[in-house]
């Protein structure tokens, strides 16, 4: 199978370099075959192919950096690895290894790879960036945390360092730090958008009660201005079974009487979601008057899909096609199935494998520069195509799923290519 470095987007005349560069004819690993390989050949060549034409943009004015043109480049990943909690612990392990898998593909670049716990808390997360800055990094991937990228981000602007942090929280974003987490701001841009087209355009918006919630409404609420869709009504829960009970007779009462047309679900599915969704389905939310759409993936759960107050809804997703590639690989690597969560770093990885790419092919040694990394064509990982955008924040393809019969499938794919970015 090809690694997904082959979908750093350079420009046009770049394509055949980055093939040299990540030496796409090594060999597979054990449990690939020859036909697998074609076919992450053809749909890698189609991605790549279609961002490298918006990446034609001209040159990017030079900026100071803090990387040599060439010879070894130091990454520091830092993850919530070193807690007591020993979920936390897997998913930190699990980040490590989708960025190790990375930096296998980027072997030709002399990336040096070092691993950094964080234990998910400030004090440490201050301490492994202190760190990783005396042992030479020349930018950090992670932390995964909101707080402990902003305990680590003054430490690393004083070096002049980039974050790129596995964070989705756009409070955090700014400086020298981008995040990588797919937010609900983009989430709600692509259904609400979507939504709209089809005529779904008086959304009820149902959260449960708190920041992540509100946050989730607020991006609502923003993204069906934007599309012209009305806000009819808006209810809220506590998050739990008495709360669900509780505030889904008054719900669906606003639902119902608002003419809402669509539903949108902030509710994750191994949360709320499926206790939600079924509750107003049997308090007579009917699917042929409001289809029930998601800003959190249903996917992760086969239970939750299964969920008959789910059939016929919507919500977004990376590229299924290139994250089952993407999980194949990693599983056939260490034996496991990776946490959702990993892709982030191999994403990160990939996207510091190309800066560093098209900064030595132009004998520049300002990889990581604010230019590079906010340029409009973006980067290509194993969750699609994303960009930066210039206040850290950033923007992701995705495409839009629909669960029927209790599987999800694509309805409308991912975009392979950017508009030019807005800057918002």
């Amino acid at each position: 199978m090809i690694p997904p470095f082959r979908l750093c987007l350079l420009s046009c005349a770049r394509i055949i370099l980055c093939a040299e560069i990540a030496g796409w004819l090594k060999p597979l690993p054990k449990g690939h075959n020859s036909m697998q390989k074609r076919n992450f050949v053809r749909l890698i060549a189609a991605v790549a192919g279609l961002a490298a034409l918006s990446a034609c943009t001209g040159p990017i004015a030079p900026q100071q950096g803090n990387a040599a043109p060439s010879g070894p480049v130091t990454v520091a990943l830092l993850v919530p690895t070193g807690s007591a909690d020993a979920n936390q612990d897997q998913l930190g392990q699990s980040l490590v290894n989708a960025a190790e898998l990375a930096n296998r593909d980027l072997a030709s670049l002399e990336i040096t790879l070092k691993t950094y716990g964080t234990a998910g808390d400030q004090t440490t997360a201050a301490s492994a960036a202190n760190q990783a800055i005396a042992e030479g990094a020349d930018i950090i991937l992670g932390p995964l945390f909101g707080d402990t990228t902003t305990a680590v981000a003054p430490i690393a602007g004083a070096k002049a360092l980039k974050i790129l942090s596995f964070s989705n929280n756009p409070e955090i974003a700014g400086g020298n730090t981008y995040i990588l987490g797919q937010t609900f701001e983009n989430t709600a841009r692509r259904v609400t958008s979507f939504a709209a087209g089809r005529g779904l355009n008086r959304l009820a918006i149902v959260h449960p009660s708190g920041l992540e919630g509100e946050t989730a409404r607020d991006a609502i609420r923003t993204a069906a201005a934007a599309a012209g869709s009305t806000i009819v009504t808006e209810g809220s829960y506590e998050l739990s079974v008495e709360g669900i009970t509780e505030a889904a007779s008054g719900i669906a009462t606003g639902i119902r009487g608002s003419g809402a047309n669509a539903v949108m679900l902030t509710d994750g599915p191994t949360a709320g979601l499926p206790y939600i969704t079924e509750s107003l389905r049997g308090l007579g939310v009917r699917p042929a008057a409001a289809k029930f759409i998601g800003l959190q993936r249903w996917d992760i759960s086969r239970e939750a899909i299964g969920q008959p107050g789910l059939q016929g809804g919507w919500f977004a997703a990376p590229d299924p096609a290139l994250l089952t590639a993407f999980e194949a690989r990693y599983s056939a690597a260490y034996g496991t199935p990776p946490h959702p969560l990993s892709a982030l770093a191999y994403d990160g990885m990939a996207a510091i494998g190309a800066l560093l790419a098209e900064a030595r092919a132009e004998g520049k040694g300002d990889p990581f520069s604010t230019d590079r990394l906010t340029k409009s064509a973006g980067f290509a990982g194993v969750n699609g195509v994303f960009r930066f955008l210039p206040d850290g924040r950033n923007e992701r393809a995705l495409a839009i799923i629909e669960v029927s019969l209790g599987d999800a499938r694509p309805i409308d794919p991912a975009p392979r290519s950017f508009a030019p970015a807005d800057g918002s």
